[in-house]
């Protein structure tokens, strides 16, 4: 969705939400500790109500070393 289409339907409205001025939509779902400090960017489209959402990279380090990683 980061580029324009929404991979389920292939619509182009696409809605992005993210740390932009006043605007802050933090993650607050099961994060304990870093409750308040890490800051999502969300992908909405129009047509289908698909979401995605993705970390800022700079919060990626904070959370690698707060959680396990999945071992295959």
């Amino acid at each position: 969705m980061k580029n324009g289409t929404c991979p389920k339907c292939n619509s182009k409205e696409i809605l992005v939400f993210s740390q932009d001025g006043k605007e802050k939509f933090v993650d607050c779902e099961k994060l304990g500790a870093l409750r308040g400090e890490i800051v999502t960017t969300r992908y909405v489209c129009c047509d289908c109500g698909f979401t995605e959402r993705y970390f800022e990279d700079e919060n990626l380090e904070k959370l690698k070393k707060k959680y396990k990683k999945v071992r295959g």
